[in-house]
C-alpha cells in the first residue's frame, strides 16, 4: 500500500508550528505540540511498516514522541524519563534493522568508525565537564527536603552508546540510503542537546543557551525521524525500494 503523502504534509505542518513557538519558551501545552508530529509519524509507520519490520520501527517513533513529550515540558525531574524513552526507541530501531543483512563497504565502515570516534570525544568531554543539574526527584526517588545537584553525565553517557548504535546499524546495513541518512542526522540533532541545555552558558532565566541552537535541533530531529520513517516505508512497499 503506498504512503499517503498529505501525511507528510501534516507532519511538516505540525514540525514547522513547534519549531516556530521556540521564541515563546514553555508554555501549556508545549509538550502535546511538540510530540504531535512524531506521534502523527508513528502511526503511519506502525501502518506501513510492519511488513517488514513488525512494530519496530512504529515503536522507535513512539517512544521518541513521548521522549518529546518529557523533555518539552522542561522539567528537569521528568528529563530522565525521556532520555529513557529515547534510549528505548533506538533499541527499537536496532531490533527492527539488524533484520536486513550488511552491506560493509569501505566507505560505509569508515563511517561507522567516525561514528564511534565521535561518540567517544563527545562523551569523554560531557564526562570531563560533568554538568549539575538541580533535581528534587528521580524518577519516583523523592530527594527531598530540598533539591539537589546531581551530574547529567551519567544519564547522557548512558544513552549515547545506543544512539551511535542506531546509526552504525543503519550505516552499515543492507538497506535505504535515506534512512541511514536520517540516522547520521539524529546523532547530529542529539548531539546539540547536551550543548544547548547543558555545555554552553545559558542567559539568566533562560531554558537553553540559544534558541538558534534549539531550532537547528528541532529542525535536524524532525527530519531525521522523518527519514528514517519514510525510508523504512520505502523497504517495506511492494517493490521493496530504497535497497
Amino acid at each position: 500500500m503506498p504512503r499517503p503523502r498529505p501525511f507528510d504534509l501534516a507532519y511538516w505542518l505540525l514540525a514547522s508550528v513547534s519549531i516556530a513557538v521556540i521564541p515563546l519558551g514553555p508554555f501549556t501545552g508545549l509538550a502535546a505540540l511538540r510530540m504531535a508530529p512524531t506521534l502523527l509519524l508513528a502511526g503511519v509507520a506502525w501502518a506501513h511498516t510492519r511488513r517488514r519490520f513488525g512494530v519496530t520501527i512504529g515503536l522507535g517513533l513512539f517512544l521518541g514522541a513521548w521522549g518529546d513529550w518529557f523533555l518539552s515540558t522542561f522539567d528537569p525531574d521528568l528529563a530522565p524519563l525521556g532520555v529513557v524513552a529515547f534510549l528505548l526507541g533506538h533499541i527499537s530501531y536496532i531490533a527492527g534493522l539488524r533484520g536486513a543483512g550488511w552491506q560493509a563497504t569501505a566507505a560505509r565502515r569508515a563511517a561507522a568508525a567516525g561514528l564511534v570516534t565521535f561518540g567517544l570525544a563527545y562523551g569523554g568531554y560531557i564526562a570531563w565537564v560533568n554538568p549539575l543539574q538541580p533535581l528534587s526527584h528521580i524518577l519516583w526517588f523523592d530527594l527531598q527536603p530540598a533539591p539537589q545537584l546531581l551530574p547529567v553525565a551519567p544519564a547522557l553517557l548512558a544513552y549515547m552508546p545506543w544512539l551511535i548504535g542506531m546509526a552504525c546499524v543503519a550505516v552499515l546495513r543492507r538497506g535505504s540510503r535515506v534512512l541511514a541518512a536520517g540516522a547520521l542526522v539524529f546523532v547530529a540533532s542529539d548531539a546539540m542537546i547536551p550543548l544547548n541545555q547543558f555545555l554552553l552558558p545559558k542567559p539568566a532565566g533562560a531554558v537553553c543557551a540559544s534558541n538558534w541552537l534549539m531550532f537547528a535541533g528541532f529542525l535536524t530531529y524532525y527530519a531525521a525521524q522523518f527519514w528514517i520513517a519514510k525510508g523504512a516505508m520505502d523497504e517495506a512497499g511492494p517493490a521493496g525500494q530504497g535497497h
